[in-house]
């Protein structure tokens, strides 16, 4: 829950001094001062404080199709945009690979890109050596993807082909390149057509030597049974990473369960939405090969949305009755809890979450009024 009053920081400077029987008669007792510094920052005031994103009145969050366009909403963060990193299917998003940047397989409007057809200077895991000379000057790549699945390779932004990973999930590409600053990318689609995130690394191509690349490890695919939900509904998230690692799933960036891929690669886990606020929830996934010391963690899936009885769309804290709107019907709860600590209300009606409800809620429901 965001606060009206949400950044609030005090600061006390004591001093004191402690005289006894034996010190002069000159000498005196120094009394207690205390000093307090009180930061307060307010959404709407159109300057952005501690805590807040941004701060543009008259702005309510509307999805953007691109990172410029993006507004604020009312709460002082950056409504859903379009190169977020976060997939917004009910924008029509199919892909969100955190730009706005054509020709790396996610479009600027997050639409995918095909795959150019060709295979490329491409060598191992699937078989099957380039038939063209490579010069001095290589890279060398391996890595881990899905068992038996297609990895597409980009160099530059620049498709320049594809290779097969084994059984294991295992695979490796070797290709002639310019010195300087390199920028390579990678993804795949696992066995039931769910795209992976395109992962990118940048380096630097030494002139007349073989530039060696290793453990590159694909993220998850991920996927939902069902992406708005009741509360109390048990969901199915799966997707596909090389087999038998732990796959960690995350609800809010928060670790909600742990499950052992298949030899095939593929996982699933079930979730039980019961212990969910009513809101949009984002999960994602990552997983973790090796222990102790040998331990690594691949980066993290798509980014999908979770609606957990909200119809498909975000709660605003002052939305007390969850019907979209911010009106009558909102202030005569708040009314209700007048003066209380709000009860058992959900979502709460004290909602600056100070324990009472007050004037300082009844400013927040009117700032968010919609009638």
């Amino acid at each position: 829950m965001r606060r009206f009053l949400h950044s609030i920081q005090t600061t006390y400077l004591i001093l004191m001094m402690l005289f006894f029987s034996f010190v002069p008669s000159s000498a005196y007792g120094q009394s207690l001062i205390a000093t307090t510094t009180l930061k307060v920052s307010i959404c709407g005031d159109s300057i952005v404080n501690d805590g807040e994103e941004c701060d543009v009145p008259g702005e309510i969050g509307t999805y953007s199709t691109t990172i410029a366009g993006r507004q604020c909403d009312t709460e002082c963060q950056f409504g859903q945009y379009c190169g977020d990193s976060i997939l917004q299917t009910l924008q029509g998003e199919e892909c969100d690979d955190g730009n706005n940047i054509d020709n790396d397989f996610c479009a600027a409007d997050c639409k995918i890109e095909p795959a150019a057809t060709g295979g490329g200077n491409s060598s191992g895991g699937g078989g099957g050596g380039s038939s063209q000379p490579i010069g001095d000057t290589k890279i060398s790549i391996s890595g881990n993807a899905y068992p038996n699945r297609t990895v597409n390779i980009l160099l530059d932004g620049d498709a320049i082909g594809t290779v097969r990973a084994n059984s294991s999930g295992e695979f490796s590409f070797t290709i002639a390149a310019d010195p300087g600053a390199t920028t390579l990318g990678f993804w795949a689609v696992d066995n039931i057509g769910t795209r992976s995130i395109t992962l990118t690394t940048t380096f630097d191509v030494t002139q007349g030597a073989i530039t060696n690349v290793n453990g590159v490890l694909l993220p998850p695919t991920i996927s939902l049974s069902d992406a708005t939900v009741d509360p109390g509904d048990v969901i199915t998230v799966r997707g596909q990473v090389p087999p038998n690692v732990a796959v960690e799933v995350y609800i809010d960036n928060k670790l909600s369960t742990t499950v052992t891929s298949a030899t095939d690669g593929i996982w699933s886990a079930t979730l039980n939405t019961a212990g969910l606020s009513l809101a949009e929830h984002i999960v994602k996934a990552r997983y973790v090969k090796g222990s102790s010391t040998l331990k690594t963690e691949s980066s993290y899936s798509t980014a999908l949305q979770l609606f957990v009885g909200v119809e498909g769309r975000p709660s605003n804290n002052s939305d007390l009755n969850r019907d979209g709107r911010v009106d009558l019907i909102d202030f005569s709860i708040l009314i209700f809890w007048w003066q209380t600590n709000g009860g058992d209300s959900d979502p709460p009606a004290d909602i600056n979450g100070n324990g009472n409800v007050s004037l300082e809620d009844f400013s927040i429901l009117l700032f968010n009024w919609s009638g």
